[in-house]
Formats: C-alpha cells, sequence, structure tokens
C-alpha cells in the first residue's frame, strides 16, 4: 500500500521539476509596418475599434494610427520638439500621451483635440529628463514616470500620479531609472521596469491605496542582458517586457521566472501592448533601427491574451 502511493508521488515531483527547468521558448515576432519618417516609434495601444495608435518621434512627431486594411496615417502631432513617448488609451478611446520635449501630459479626445493635462510637474527640474511612460487607472488617475536617466548613472527617478482634478503628486523616488509602467488587471497595483545598471533591469510592484498614493515598492524580478522600457499584463498577470537594445521582450512570472523570449529584428525595442476584445491574443510591439532613424511595429500571436 504504501509502495502504491508513495511511487506516483515521485512521478509527479519529477515531471514538475523538469517543467521548472524547461528552458523559455524563443520565437520571432512578423514585422507589420515601418516608416523612415517614424525615427524611434514607441507606446503602442489599441482603441475599442482595434486601430493601433503608436508614437513616432522622427520627422513626424506625434501619434500614428494603423490598421490592418488601411496601413497607417499620420493621426496628430504632439510634442512637436522631440515627439512623443508613452501612450494610453481609455475605455472611451481618449488617448494620453507624455511629451519628454515640451515636459507635458496631453489627452487627445476621439475627434483629435488636444489638451495640456499637466506641466511644471517636476520634483527636480534640473535632474528631470521629461515624462516618459504612463498608465490610466481605473480610479482615473494618471500614473507617470520620469527616469532621470535610463542606465541607472543617475539619482532616483520620479514617479508621479495626476489626478483627475489636474493635480499632481509624487508616488515614488526611491526608483534608479523608473521607464516602463503598467497596472494590474484589478487595477490594485502598478508595476514600474526600472534600470540599476546599463544591462541589469528590475520590475518592481506598487500597490495603489485607497487615496491614489502608493506603498512602498518590492521587486518583482532582476533582469540581465535588459535595459528596461515598456511592458504589458496577460490575463495569467504575467509581465511582457520589453529590453531597448536587445530586441527581446520577456513574459515574467509573478515569481519573477523568464517563462517566453519575443524577439525583433531590430534591437531598439522600446514597448509593448495587447490587442483589445477578439485582438487579445496578439501583442503588438514598437522598435527602430539602433540609430532611431526608421520606425518598426511588430505583431506576435501569444498563448496568454491580454485581460483588456
Amino acid at each position: 500500500m504504501r509502495q502504491s502511493v508513495t511511487l506516483p508521488l515521485v512521478v509527479i515531483l519529477l515531471a514538475s521539476c523538469i517543467r521548472e527547468s524547461r528552458a523559455p521558448s524563443v520565437r520571432a515576432a512578423g514585422l507589420i509596418a515601418s516608416d523612415r519618417r517614424w525615427g524611434n516609434t514607441e507606446g503602442p495601444a489599441i482603441d475599442s475599434k482595434g486601430t493601433l495608435y503608436f508614437c513616432a518621434r522622427g520627422t513626424f512627431k506625434g501619434i500614428v494610427a494603423w490598421t490592418e486594411k488601411e496601413g497607417a496615417r499620420q493621426h496628430v502631432a504632439v510634442d512637436v520638439k522631440n515627439g512623443p513617448g508613452g501612450l494610453w488609451i481609455d475605455e472611451q478611446d481618449n488617448i494620453f500621451v507624455t511629451g519628454p520635449g515640451e515636459r507635458k501630459i496631453f489627452k487627445v479626445t476621439p475627434d483629435r483635440n488636444i489638451t495640456v493635462l499637466a506641466q511644471g510637474f517636476e520634483a527636480n527640474p534640473e535632474a528631470a529628463r521629461g515624462p516618459n511612460d504612463l498608465v490610466v487607472a481605473p480610479n482615473k488617475s494618471v500614473y507617470f514616470t520620469d527616469p532621470n536617466g535610463f542606465y541607472g548613472e543617475s539619482p532616483p527617478g520620479t514617479v508621479y500620479r495626476l489626478t483627475p482634478h489636474g493635480n499632481v503628486s509624487v508616488v515614488d523616488r526611491t526608483l534608479v531609472g523608473p521607464n516602463g509602467i503598467t497596472i494590474s488587471q484589478d487595477g490594485k497595483t502598478i508595476f514600474v521596469a526600472h534600470n540599476i545598471a546599463k544591462a541589469t533591469a528590475r520590475i518592481a510592484r506598487l500597490p495603489l491605496l485607497e487615496d491614489g498614493s502608493a506603498g512602498p515598492p518590492s521587486e518583482v524580478a532582476t533582469v540581465e542582458n535588459c535595459v528596461a522600457d515598456g511592458m504589458d499584463i496577460d490575463r495569467e498577470g504575467n509581465i511582457w517586457l520589453t529590453c531597448y537594445s536587445f530586441g527581446a521582450a520577456y513574459r515574467i512570472s509573478p515569481q519573477g521566472r523568464i517563462l517566453e523570449t519575443i524577439t525583433t529584428e531590430q534591437k531598439a525595442l522600446t514597448n509593448c501592448f495587447f490587442g483589445r476584445g477578439a485582438d487579445r491574443s496578439n501583442l503588438y510591439l514598437t522598435s527602430s533601427d539602433m540609430e532611431r532613424t526608421t520606425g518598426y511595429v511588430y505583431r506576435a500571436k501569444v498563448a496568454v491574451p491580454g485581460f483588456r
């Protein structure tokens, strides 16, 4: 009797060990669009109609719209100094976008009216590099990052909160090089990708409190051979993290383990975002060549979809 119970248990444990030690799968994303006018592309996001929007920072500085049927078109010019950085689309199809050059947060309505939601908010204007990436939470607050530096060479950057009433406050100023930012499915946690060294990235978890502020950060993962940029989350709570200059996006478990890798031909990979609705199993990725002259958009089918 004792053997008949123990033997299957050993088999189960061995199978579990094999699964844990299995190397992450690696596959390439497919190119869907490119243009020399886009320069460094950033911040992909999908509206309720299935249109992909992303930032262009080349000869055209603004937001580009793309559909499978119609291809790409210039949507609006935003931050004509340097071009926009991060982009997020809410449930009403309003586009929220950062302007690193003009140091502003913009809102673009579906009929392309542009308003400035915040400016002059820097905690340390001399060290600030401008707002980088952002996310809109269910509480209607906008959380956004300013890294101060991108490779761990500068003092800690800043994570801000912009309330629906237009007030900006500091959420965190302990993370070195905060860059990409995203939010959990239940809207109770934000995740910030940041860089502590030239090729050492980390993901931090910050719980959102009832008043919209955040608790202290805790580490989710440390990723070597990565300059952390943008990220998104699938419906199982795994984080897809893009690695600038490495041309790789990693799917990382809540326990910090790399589960899958997607590669792109161009190395300056900046951000990723899931499709919406029936398109949720597609992950869209923005990139450019390392000279940041030509922008590229890639797409990869994934097994676990996003949750939007």
